[in-house]
């Protein structure tokens, strides 16, 4: 018995929608899919409908940067488990007969089908598919802003923040206190946080750190793996 998995057969199922569009279009132009995004989500779409439907369908990719940093073992390098390109992962996209658009996507009009970049082209587009990943809302907690983000990171994008956690961690001497706060429930990733504050201990102590402290401040009752956590910082 032959299985699949549920990103194929996700891949597959809109690779065969596109090429069963209408002869008189296919035979006008290929079939084209836009997707804006180039995490996880978007990528892998991408990369999977290019490949699956050996260039009958034309692929778009629309994501302003050229390398992915993982949020998912960011934690390992913050703990020294995992380098920084560990973590990188250039798009290489163009393998599979992907078209890589290094632009933000400004706009989107259902009506006509078509997304409107930050340069202001216009691509048309047969099928959508928007996986932009999560951004900071500043202005949701007072006294945090872009600016604030420099000198007291969230590290919740990859990259840049995530780089500057790191910078700040190791810079710490013995005797420092780091304050994390917690965010309160849905949010992505639950075990993240106090994954991210054991990995931090862990450097601490690597380091011979006996007099630092590291603080959480959290609105939950529980938190994910709750007992689990604990064990280890017991």
């Amino acid at each position: 018995m032959t299985t699949i998995s549920r990103r194929h057969f996700s891949t597959g199922m809109l690779a065969a929608g596109l090429i069963a569009m209408p002869g008189v279009l296919r035979a006008q132009a290929k079939p084209k899919l836009v997707v804006i995004g180039g995490g996880p989500g978007g990528a892998t779409v991408a990369k999977y409908v290019a490949r699956d439907s050996k260039g009958a369908i034309d692929v778009t990719l629309v994501e302003p940067l050229d390398k992915f940093v993982t949020c998912f073992h960011s934690n390992l390098y913050l703990g020294d488990f995992k380098s920084f390109d560990d973590i990188t992962h250039p798009y290489k996209l163009s393998a599979y007969g992907v078209t890589h658009l290094r632009q933000l996507a400004a706009a989107i009009d259902r009506d006509r089908k078509q997304v409107r970049l930050a340069d202001g082209t216009v691509l048309p587009y047969d099928r959508l598919v928007v996986a932009p990943g999560i951004d900071i809302k500043f202005d949701s907690v007072p006294g945090y802003s872009q600016q604030a983000a420099e000198i007291m990171p969230h590290g919740w994008k990859p990259g840049a923040q995530t780089r500057l956690v790191k910078q700040q961690l190791d810079a710490l001497e013995d005797g420092a206190k780091i304050v994390m706060l917690a965010p309160p429930n849905p949010y992505r990733c639950p075990p993240g946080p106090y994954e991210r504050v054991s990995c931090m201990a862990h450097v601490l102590k690597t380091k011979g750190h006996t007099r630092s402290k590291i603080l959480i401040i959290d609105p939950k009752p529980k938190f994910s793996k709750m007992a689990l956590f604990q064990e280890g910082w017991a």
